[in-house]
């Protein structure tokens, strides 16, 4: 394995002798409803994206001219806003989209079931409050929605949807399908499973169930792998037994980070602060060992209510003074000066359990990290890369100009998997770095740094998809803020330096490192 810092000083050509793919732009629209979350139906060529203002169709039979094809949005009284889609695998012209309410916990939200080839909406019912993710299972027999239940008004249970699909061959079959909720109560959970493991705000100790927020699903044919993004863990249903059998916290590490939003580019190992994961995305892959692993990007949560900067920790009492002591001779007698900008957890680092905090824990691991589903061990992370490759290479997006280093830093939010010339690519979207990266999977404990490309000004890397079109791959790559897409061919040639790919107003460039 190539080290970090020769791969990035490699030049353009050695790379192109290495035969590493990358990721060359070729295209750049935008989508007027919005673009956030993703799914391809290589049935049809079609991508449909989601954003806030509603549900869009576009044709990619070429991917140099993304053609729109159609869009809706959802209304009762007043507009929803959709929050996922999902294409069925098994080709039975099935597309699945969720929509919440403002306030997402005033009434269920909604699914729809989608004919793909009419593109009109053939089925729709309740699906609990604040659906966050819908996902078919690989063989099509279930579709599983992530009621996440982010507390507005009323704090309400989270827990996962399961529809049963079993019996359906078209999209003419969805009337009277039945659907399942499973919560995080005694009755839904496996044995040995324990919720008062997990990170929680502890909002009410007679129903930790309250708490568990699911997230973001990976589904496989024998259950589903959830992150619980607010608890920093992940977690497995089991379709068979029908309950939560893994509950995986996945607890706190140290690696480089930069801790401050007033000095600049200033990455180094922050002695005594420890790094929560909270990951956001998950995607389910095997590697050569056919062993089964989930590529996590641990986003870090800032709208996490048990959070504050370590300076208010100090003055408001809630850092214990001995602790601060000993911080303070680790930066030379004053802590405060060096990470008082930083945000940290509220409710952790209680080491000896006597109420205050004796160990800064900042929100976000700023890493992508890969899990081995079987033992539930942590075989690879990519540490301080992330931020690394980004200053770097374009140090003006650092951090969204450095705003963000003392709050979760470049935050990798989406992420895609797929598999090219036999070997397997994970794809990360670096929301505050406006950044795509590439990594070489195939060997999980040793994962490869591939490719980085950069996006533009406004731009917030979300929803990623991976896509096949002939025999060529493509990245698709949704900004939320900016509502554009912006198409990446997965190339085996380099391009020449200026290459800057097409489309309408495509974006980010080349660099002497890449």
């Amino acid at each position: 394995m190539l080290s970090l810092s020769l791969a990035l000083c490699m030049p353009l050509e050695v790379w192109a002798r290495l035969g590493a793919p990358h990721l060359r732009q070729v295209s750049d629209i935008r989508v007027e409803l919005g673009a956030e979350i993703l799914a391809f139906d290589d049935r049809s060529s079609e991508l449909y994206v989601i954003g806030s203002g509603g549900l869009s169709v576009l044709d990619l039979a070429d991917p140099r001219a993304p053609r729109l094809v159609t869009s809706w949005g959802f209304s009762v009284t007043e507009p929803w806003e959709p929050t996922s889609v999902a294409v069925d695998p098994l080709g039975r012209g099935i597309v699945a989209a969720t929509w919440i309410p403002s306030p997402s916990d005033s009434v269920p939200g909604v699914l729809q079931l989608i004919d793909s080839d009419r593109h009109r909406v053939v089925w729709e019912t309740p699906i609990g409050y604040h659906p966050d993710c819908v996902m078919f299972t690989p063989d099509g027999s279930r579709l599983v929605v992530a009621n996440e239940c982010e507390p507005a008004s009323t704090d309400r249970a989270g827990g996962i949807t399961i529809v049963d699909l079993h019996a359906v061959r078209s999209s003419e079959d969805l009337q009277g399908v039945g659907t399942e909720f499973y919560g995080f109560t005694p009755e839904s959970l496996g044995e040995g499973v324990d919720l008062m493991a997990l990170r929680q705000r502890d909002s009410d100790p007679l129903r930790p169930e309250l708490d568990i927020e699911p997230e973001y699903l990976a589904a496989t044919e024998e259950g589903v792998w959830v992150t619980l993004q607010e608890n920093n863990a992940v977690g497995y249903f089991d379709f068979g037994e029908e309950k939560w059998t893994r509950l995986i916290g996945l607890g706190s590490f140290e690696h480089d980070f930069d801790s401050s939003d007033e000095d600049g580019i200033n990455i180094g190992r922050r002695p005594g602060v420890r790094l929560l994961a909270e990951p956001d995305t998950v995607e389910y892959f095997e590697g050569s060992d056919g062993r089964g692993y989930l590529l996590l990007a641990n986003e870090g949560e800032q709208g996490d209510q048990c959070r504050m900067r370590l300076s208010d920790a100090i003055a408001d009492g809630r850092f214990d003074h001995r602790a601060r002591l000993i911080l303070d001779a680790m930066y030379g007698g004053d802590a405060e000066a060096a990470l008082g900008g930083l945000w940290i957890s509220s409710i952790d680092g209680d080491l000896d359990e006597d109420g205050d905090i004796d160990q800064p824990m900042a929100l976000g691991g700023r890493n992508i990290a890969i899990l081995d589903t079987q033992s539930g061990a942590l075989v690879w992370d990519s540490g301080s890369q992330i931020e690394e490759i980004t200053a770097h290479r374009w140090p003006d997006q650092f951090n969204a100009g450095d705003s963000r280093s003392n709050k979760s830093g470049p935050e990798p939010e989406g992420l895609a998997i797929g598999v090219v010339d036999g070997r397997t690519y994970g794809f990360v979207g670096l929301e505050r770095a406006r950044a795509v990266l590439m990594y070489d999977l195939t060997n999980p404990s040793n994962a490869e740094f591939v490719d980085a490309v950069p996006l533009g000004e406004g731009y917030s890397p979300e929803g990623l998809a991976f896509m096949t079109l002939g025999n060529r791959h493509y990245l698709a790559v949704a900004s939320e803020l900016a509502n554009r897409l912006t198409l990446f061919e997965i190339a085996r040639e380099k391009p020449a330096l200026g290459d800057q790919g097409a489309g309408d107003g495509a974006v980010g460039g080349q660099d002497d490192y890449r």
